[in-house]
């Protein structure tokens, strides 16, 4: 998001907006699969958890999905929004900025392949504290969210258009400044 901003034209505040709706919707999923995780084994410590795959495999797969969209794979939402801020980039000529940005990439889809390992993956390491399940209020906005990811990488252009016009009202802010002041400046 940053670094749209630092390029700072059309394109890249595009995706940077566009980014955010993502972002906003990855991280508190993950927030979420974090408390499930502590619901069902007792810790938010990697060390402590593991086989949950084994006995949850939708929470396996509903971790997997925010934390690949994360890391930007396609076809989930976080890789428009990295797309649209590296070809931005790549119009500007800022290759080692956007060669960084691949690079962090690379290194959150590592990162988040190891929690999943640890945590979903992993022989459980220590006794089961919770045999009472998911409840349904903890596992339906997890959910819920896990599909919008899904939906907002594979029907991007809508949102990207919505995208487009707060990034030409950021690059030119007289129309909100009228809209909030009047005809009063």
């Amino acid at each position: 998001m940053i670094l749209g901003l630092a390029f700072f034209t059309p394109l890249a505040l595009s995706g940077t907006v566009f980014y955010l709706f993502h972002h906003i919707i990855v991280k508190t999923n993950l927030f979420l699969i974090s408390g499930i995780t502590h619901h069902l084994q007792g810790s938010f410590q990697l060390k402590d958890l593991g086989g949950i795959y084994r006995r949850y495999p939708l929470l396996a797969l509903l971790f997997l999905i925010p934390a690949l969209s994360l890391a930007g794979v396609p076809p989930l939402s976080g890789f428009f929004a990295k797309f649209v801020v590296i070809k931005a980039g790549l119009l500007g000529q800022e290759y080692l900025l956007v060669c960084t940005a691949l690079l962090v990439g690379v290194l959150t889809l590592y990162s988040m392949t190891k929690i999943w390992a640890e945590a979903f993956w992993a022989k459980n390491r220590v006794p089961d504290f919770s045999a009472s399940g998911i409840p349904v209020p903890m596992i339906l906005p997890v959910l819920l969210m896990a599909i919008a990811t899904v939906l907002i990488g594979l029907f991007a252009e809508p949102l990207f258009r919505i995208s487009q016009l707060a990034a030409s009202q950021l690059m030119d802010p007289a129309q909100y400044i009228h809209a909030v002041l009047g005809g009063n400046q």
